[in-house]
């Protein structure tokens, strides 16, 4: 969106025979300086930084823009010009960047104009520079209240519709004391006689990686986001959640028209990271049972290094079997241990299981011919006894190559606690 677009052109504002904005920088460039200003700046905690260059930078060089187009022209904005910010005020309201500074940034673009024109006003023309004041002023207070109205909006919202994140409720329904329905009735909340049982797991944002300040604070804002999804889901039925930073719980009444993989996929758009989820029905007593399972689920499908997405026990029950620890188990590693002396034939083993034996894309993954697959599964079945090519053989090297991985890992991590 440009001044132009957005304002009303009338006439030319002049000061002293001369443009007032012609002293002024173009807009990215007053943006920018003052955003360096402004976030440099050791005493102060910025927004996050991926916001403060990007949307906020976008949003200063529009208030810039429009500083020149109202000295310029004498208009203030048409109304439509406000919902650049009260769509950006909407996005902040959930990710936690405090109204102030938004509205730092806005005071800063919106008097930048002022300030760098007035350099072309001469001592002796006082009336531009008081018109083009009371328009700045105005322009100033048009864009505030948008912002402010949209942020509020959105704040209450969150708040009044938020996610049932109780704590207490949620730890009742997972021990099984017998307390969750006269938590619920306290509450106020109406317990679902049957749930969709959701354990996530939330990688690192990779703007997580940075100091631990930086660190610390991405994490809070992408937990935020997810808090904002759970808030703003439109399903049947609100779920009632935990969650932190790396993971938690989500329980989803088991009626018509609520999608656990839906749900999945919104939480990952909203914290920008791949979630992985195992999911379950249980009656509303069942819960204490089903969700170890769930979270023991969810701990293989991690250890395994599988895809994220969305799994259940029907996806894993082979995996799930190959896991349980023992002599049989053992015995599948023994299974590999042949083609340990090789560099090439235990990751081509990997690629062809992951292939779903297609011998093409295999030779794609590896970078080789098809031919050069051949042999190597040639090899894997003179020195294990057992053919890759027959099904019969693919599903011994395929436990083995699991029960391999999980060995050589440590136990499972309790995901209840992430």
């Amino acid at each position: 969106m440009t001044a132009t677009e957005s304002v009303h052109v009338s006439h030319e504002g002049y000061a002293g025979g001369r443009r007032a904005s012609d002293r002024l920088r173009t807009p990215r460039e007053t943006a920018a300086r003052m955003l360096d200003q402004y976030i440099g700046e050791p005493e102060d905690t910025p927004p996050p930084r991926d916001c403060a260059r990007g949307e906020l930078d976008d949003m200063t060089t529009t208030c810039c823009e429009l500083a020149v187009g109202v000295l310029e022209s004498g208009r203030l904005p048409i109304p439509g010009a406000m919902d650049i910010f009260r769509d950006a005020a909407t996005r902040w309201a959930r990710d936690g960047v405090p109204l102030g500074r938004i509205q730092h940034a806005i005071n800063e673009g919106c008097t930048s104009g002022l300030r760098n024109g007035a350099h072309v006003v001469e001592e002796n023309s006082s009336a531009p520079v008081v018109d083009g004041t009371v328009l700045i002023m105005e322009l100033l207070d048009v864009v505030t209240e948008s912002v402010s109205d949209a942020y509020l909006a959105e704040f209450r919202t969150l708040t009044q519709n938020g996610p049932r994140h109780d704590a207490e409720l949620l730890d009742a329904l997972l021990t099984g004391d017998g307390t969750a329905r006269k938590i619920a009735d306290r509450m106020g909340t109406l317990l679902a006689e049957d749930y969709h049982v959701v354990a996530l797991h939330f990688p690192p944002h990779a703007d997580e990686g940075g100091r631990r300040g930086d660190g610390a604070m991405m994490a809070a804002r992408k937990l935020r986001r997810i808090h904002a999804a759970l808030a703003t889901y439109d399903g049947v039925s609100a779920p009632i959640a935990s969650i932190s930073t790396n993971g938690g719980t989500v329980l989803m009444p088991a009626v018509s028209g609520v999608d656990v993989e839906e749900l999945v996929e919104r939480l990952a758009e909203a914290s920008q990271v791949a979630v992985t989820a195992t999911t379950g029905s249980a009656a509303v007593d069942d819960i204490a049972v089903t969700a170890p399972h769930l979270y023991e689920l969810l701990s293989l499908v991690r250890r395994l290094r599988y895809a994220p997405g969305t799994y259940r026990m029907a996806d894993l029950v082979f995996e799930y079997q190959v896991s349980r620890p023992g002599l049989g188990r053992k015995h599948l590693v023994t299974l590999i241990d042949p083609l340990r002396d090789s560099v090439d034939l235990l990751p081509t083993l990997h690629a062809f299981v992951d292939s779903d034996s297609n011998r093409k894309k295999t030779a794609t993954w590896l970078t080789v011919h098809p031919n050069t697959v051949d042999y190597r599964l040639k090899r894997v079945e003179q020195l294990t006894g057992l053919d890759p090519m027959k099904p019969s053989g693919l599903r011994r090297l395929h436990a083995a190559l699991i029960a391999d991985r999980l060995e050589a890992r440590r136990a499972p991590v309790d995901e209840r606690r992430l």
